[in-house]
């Protein structure tokens, strides 16, 4: 019940974003992935990327018990836009994305993305 409400309040969400010194509103859902390189945390839509003011760890419980889950150190996805999932020999995956781009889950963050996409054995 409550990943339901969180997910409809992540459906009209939006988040001021940074790009250029200028200031973008940006819709929740159109949010591929939120990534944290070198102290800076961007966030990926479709074709775009944002800089934005909060940290990973800071997204991660804001939307907590939504479609965006932590899948490694430095990445928050959003499973709404995954297309394939394919394992590697290590027991990692890579998601393709609805836009092409491609990112590595790690080992200790597998389990948590399948049971959040019901497919866990």
């Amino acid at each position: 019940m409550i990943r339901l409400i969180n997910s409809l309040r992540v459906k009209d969400d939006s988040l001021w974003v940074n790009k250029e010194g200028q200031l973008h509103k940006v819709n929740l859902c159109d949010v591929y992935y939120f990534e944290a390189v070198e102290k800076k945390v961007f966030l990926y839509t479709k074709d775009q990327v944002f800089e934005v003011k909060e940290k990973l760890y800071q997204l991660e419980e804001k939307y907590q018990g939504t479609h965006y889950i932590r899948v490694s150190k430095s990445v928050i996805l959003n499973i709404e836009k995954i297309e394939l999932i394919t394992p590697t020999f290590n027991g990692r995956l890579i998601v393709k994305l609805k836009n092409s781009e491609k990112i590595s889950i790690s080992r200790n963050y597998v389990r948590n993305l399948k049971i959040q996409l019901g497919v866990d054995d």
